[in-house]
């Protein structure tokens, strides 16, 4: 029988969920229930269940935290978040993270165990497991090129996406084959490339648009990658790209 935990810091709730699955008929088994988030990741990491359905908020540790430390530790269950709060921001990070589906509360019986049965004929520990690191990393990822511009770090970008920065660092060189630094100095570079190509912008001012406060450093990397000085660079593509204009027939010559 496939294994299933259920967790709900309100104690009707918690009894409501258990009596609303089929068990027997979906060939689950209930091996734990908690009532806050410390339990539940406990439960995970002892029992290993392939299911898990939980509050997205409960006291001692919500259910993103959850979520991030049980994949951090290896166990990857599937996850269908309940919650009474509509929060739309906090249901996408969820659903980013590998979440199965997001049920708002109150929840109809059928459409719960409807859902338990679609993820008990996909269930697929290896699949699993690989998409919640693509997941991570996809996070991760997002996160970086939304706030490139700003003080970026390992441990910032771990802490928004709830997993250690070890853990984190680990995974990036894993599953993109680059560091963190070198991913993040990448997204900050190609951006700076474009900005190049703008003459109202200053050296100055690119440096802090793409994260570097100390304009000397941003001219170090910036180098280090292609070879010359920012303000070369944008000399010689500006050289290019008015040769390739030269180069083009003009109208009347067509």
């Amino acid at each position: 029988m496939v294994r299933a935990v259920i967790a709900d810091d309100e104690k009707r709730a918690l009894k409501n969920l258990e009596q609303l699955i089929s068990w027997e008929e979906l060939n689950l088994m209930l091996v734990g229930k908690a009532s806050n988030g410390v339990e539940l990741l406990d439960l995970i990491l002892s029992e290993k269940p392939e299911i898990v359905i939980t509050d997205i908020r409960m006291p001692g540790m919500d259910g993103l935290s959850v979520i991030a430390q049980a994949m951090e530790k290896g166990v990857y269950p599937q996850f269908i978040i309940t919650s009474a709060y509509a929060n739309f921001e906090y249901a996408r990070t969820a659903m980013q993270l590998g979440v199965k589906d997001f049920l708002p509360k109150p929840f109809r019986p059928a459409e719960l165990n409807r859902l338990l049965g679609e993820i008990m004929q996909k269930l697929d520990p290896d699949s699993v497991q690989k998409n919640a690191y693509s997941c991570i990393i996809t996070c991760a990822r997002k996160y970086i090129k939304e706030n490139f511009s700003q003080h970026l770090n390992l441990e910032t970008v771990a802490a928004a996406v709830y997993v250690s920065p070890n853990y984190l660092s680990a995974l990036f060189r894993s599953e993109t084959g680059q560091t963190f630094v070198e991913y993040l100095t990448d997204v900050r570079l190609s951006h700076a490339e474009q900005l190049l190509m703008d003459m109202k912008y200053s050296v100055e001012e690119i440096a802090m648009m793409c994260g570097y406060q100390n304009v000397g450093h941003f001219t170090q990397i910036f180098k280090k990658k292609y070879a010359m000085s920012p303000g070369k660079f944008r000399k010689n593509r500006g050289l290019q790209e008015e040769a390739e204009k030269q180069a083009l027939p003009s109208k009347n010559q067509e």
